[in-house]
C-alpha cells in the first residue's frame, strides 16, 4: 500500500486530528490487534459483523494498561465495570462500519496512506521511516495488511462521526445560556464545547437506534 513515499503531500488538517485523536484518546490503535487469524469463539455479532473473544480481551487489557497508566488502583479500576464498557465500545464501533458500508461511505487510498505516513509513531526525525513503522507493527504482533485495514476502518469511522455531528445545530435557548456565561473573549470556547457536546449525544443517539434495527448478539459467558 505504501507506494513512493517521498512523492505524497502531507495529509490534511482534519485526517492528522482524528487520527491524533484515535491513536491517543482510545484503545484501538494497540487494543484490537490483528484480524488475520482470529479465534471461533465470537463474544458478540451485529448482524453479519463478528466480534471475536481474542479482539475483546486484546482490547481490554489495553483499555486496562492505559487507566492504569493514569495512577488508577487496581480497586478502583474493578469499579468501573471496564468489561462492559470495552465490550460496548467494540459493538458501537462494528454499528458504525456497517452503516459506513451501507452508506457507501469509504477511506481511498491516498487518505489511508497520509494518515500513515504523518503519524509520529512511524517517524525519523520528522519523516517517515519504514524501518520504523514495521519494527513498530512487530512489535504489537501486527502486520502492515491487519493494521491498514483497521486503520482504514478507523478513518472511515471519523468520518462517519464527523458527518453526524454536524447535522447538529445550536438551539436558540443553549445560544442564550453561552451569551449568559461567556466573558473575556470566551464565547468561541463555549460555543465548541457545546457543539462538541451535542455532536457526542447525537452520535450515541444514531448508534443506539441503529442498535435497535439491527440483529445484535452477545455471549457474556465468553469474557465473565
Amino acid at each position: 500500500m505504501l507506494k513512493i513515499l517521498s512523492t505524497n503531500k502531507l495529509a490534511s488538517y482534519i485526517i492528522l486530528v482524528a487520527l491524533t485523536v484515535i491513536i491517543i484518546a482510545t484503545f484501538l490503535f494497540w487494543g484490537i490487534g490483528p484480524k488475520d487469524t482470529p479465534t471461533e469463539a465470537v463474544v458478540a455479532q451485529i448482524n453479519n459483523e463478528k466480534i471475536y473473544v481474542e479482539e475483546f480481551w486484546r482490547a481490554y487489557e489495553n483499555e486496562y494498561k492505559r487507566i492504569s497508566e493514569k495512577g488508577a488502583k487496581k480497586e478502583d479500576i474493578e469499579k468501573l465495570n471496564l468489561k462492559d464498557r470495552v465490550l460496548n465500545s467494540l459493538v458501537e464501533r462494528a454499528v458504525l462500519l456497517i452503516a459506513a458500508k451501507d452508506g457507501k461511505i469509504s477511506v481511498t487510498e491516498n487518505e489511508l496512506q497520509d494518515a500513515i505516513i504523518n503519524t509520529e509513531f512511524f517517524q525519523k526525525n520528522g519523516v517517515f521511516d519504514r524501518e520504523v513503522y514495521t519494527r513498530a507493527l512487530s512489535l504489537n504482533r501486527m502486520t502492515p495488511k491487519s493494521f491498514e485495514n483497521m486503520l482504514s476502518e478507523d478513518l472511515i469511522i471519523n468520518k462517519m462521526t464527523r458527518l453526524i455531528g454536524e447535522t447538529t445545530e445550536l438551539s436558540s435557548e443553549e445560544k442564550k445560556i453561552i451569551d449568559s456565561l461567556s466573558g473575556g473573549g470566551t464565547q468561541g470556547q463555549l460555543v465548541e464545547v457545546f457543539r462538541s457536546n451535542k455532536a457526542n449525544l447525537a452520535v450515541k443517539a444514531y448508534i443506539e437506534g441503529l442498535k435497535k434495527q439491527f440483529a445484535v448478539k452477545i455471549n457474556k459467558d465468553l469474557i465473565s
